[in-house]
């Protein structure tokens, strides 16, 4: 066929070339073939994923592959950039008592180089009537747990600067003075606005958590009045906002604050000779703030027991989100060398399914509307599935529906076996399911939630066509 179509070009050639149009329409004839004969042949050691449609059924193969899976404990989290910060505490019927500490630091108003209470030269006439830490709730949903929980709440001053420069973990230990600052103890609802009223006025603003700070910080405002930058962040090195309740089971619950809101800051209501005025600290989006989570679940006692060795199957899974747990799981060794044997096959679909237990899923604890599935390399480093980076987290997976979840892993098995295939060392170091943790630029929602899941029957679903 390539013959007597060169000819027929060649005939044509010579009888049609009489002006430039013809010439030009020979061209793109010739350009247009060359690519579609060059398109025809076929490299069997490029087969990549999507080189057959997911859902042909063209010579498919379809395989269930069981993964060894169990549970196991958390790394420390990246707190320190994150859109909303977890506050509170929570004793969980199944994970047991946790809590979230919101740690920052607060800046001068206007980031100015310095700042005085008032006229400068009425500054010793000032006096504090009171001072206010106003933490923005992140919005109506944004509480988990008992919403009728009364929970005690502390301030306490850090003795110690949080870095601005480097990355900072929810293991994070943290120096703070022993002196109580602020109190908060009181029911709490995060779907109520605030009438908020100075002088004679007032407006409503989005629901905050106000909290009354004492006298001794009140009265160590008042005696400084004038700060500079540096004798600012001297004195006032930021808030540790910790949760100090003692619930029962069931109880307590945990807030999403927004702490680079407009409407968080700390608030000084002062007065001169003849002026009511107010200034307000602002926490800003540069002031270094971070997450220190403890966790205590009970299970995690048996980490080190045979229940969650490595490479045994085991019936149910625990994610707890806050650093908490993780189902690891790994494809059998086997399935990867027998797979990769074959340089022809055609990945065409690989999903793993996990259903969320019944009986673990009430209106105060909600299992949590995404999970996600990582990747380890041989440092048991945390890294994105291939599914993740080359197309994206929507791709992967993980939303929940009907009470399962699932994960789309073809790129990242294509992955493995083209490394077994090429001998590039490139191991398979397992995956991981986790509650996500919210970053900026991340889809992610920060999350307090956490989920049992059914993992008796945990399989990888392959379909795939070997090209011949």
């Amino acid at each position: 066929m390539v013959m007597i179509t060169t000819i027929c070009m060649m005939n044509y050639c010579k009888v049609k070339f009489k002006n430039l149009s013809a010439i030009k329409n020979f061209i793109l004839f010739l350009s247009a073939f060359a690519l579609l004969y060059s398109s025809c042949k076929k490299d069997v050691n490029t087969l990549s994923v999507g080189f057959i449609n997911p859902d042909s059924s063209f010579n498919s193969t379809q395989e269930s592959v069981f993964l060894n899976s169990y549970t196991t404990t958390m790394d420390s989290l990246a707190t320190h950039q994150q859109s909303l910060y977890i506050l509170g505490a929570i004793n969980d019927p199944i994970f047991a008592k946790s809590q979230a500490t919101i740690l920052t630091s607060f800046s001068i108003p206007n980031n100015a180089a310095s700042f005085s209470l008032g006229d400068t030269a009425k500054v010793n006439n000032i006096l504090v009537d009171s001072v206010v830490l106003q933490l923005r709730i992140g919005n109506d949903t944004t509480y988990i747990g008992d919403t009728n929980a009364i929970h005690d709440i502390k301030v306490y001053e850090l003795t110690e600067r949080l870095s601005e420069t480097t990355a900072i973990f929810s293991n994070r230990n943290y120096l703070k003075s022993s002196n109580v600052v602020g109190t908060f103890n009181t029911k709490f609802s995060p779907s109520d606005s605030i009438k908020n009223t100075y002088l004679y006025s007032s407006a409503l603003i989005p629901a905050c958590m106000r909290i009354k700070m004492s006298d001794d910080f009140k009265l160590k405002i008042q005696n400084q009045r004038t700060f500079s930058q540096s004798s600012f962040y001297d004195l006032f090195k930021g808030f540790a906002i910790v949760d100090e309740s003692n619930f029962g089971p069931y109880e307590g619950g945990f807030w999403y604050m927004n702490l680079n809101s407009m409407f968080t800051n700390l608030i000084v209501y002062y007065r001169n000779d003849t002026t009511h005025l107010r200034t307000e600290f602002p926490i800003q989006f540069a002031n270094p703030k971070y997450n220190k989570y403890v966790n205590n679940s009970s299970f995690l006692t048996q980490a080190n027991t045979t229940k969650f060795k490595a490479n045994q199957q085991r019936d149910i899974a625990y994610l707890q989100s806050m650093g908490g747990t993780k189902l690891r799981m790994f494809i059998p060794d086997s399935t990867l060398n027998r797979l990769a044997a074959s340089p022809q096959l055609a990945i065409q679909k690989a999903e793993i399914v996990v259903k969320a237990l019944g009986g673990f899923d009430d209106k105060n604890f909600k299992i949590p509307n995404q999970i996600t599935l990582i990747s380890t390399d041989s440092l048991g480093r945390s890294v994105l599935t291939v599914d993740s980076y080359t197309e994206n987290f929507y791709y992967l997976g993980g939303s929940v529906k009907n009470g399962e979840y699932r994960f789309n892993i073809a790129r990242e098995l294509n992955f493995l076996l083209t490394n077994l295939r090429n001998g590039s060392g490139n191991k398979h170091y397992g995956l991981s399911v986790i509650v996500p943790n919210s970053t900026y630029g991340s889809v992610f929602q920060t999350s307090a939630r956490r989920v049992v899941l059914d993992t008796k029957n945990l399989q990888l679903k392959i379909n795939y066509t070997v090209i011949k």
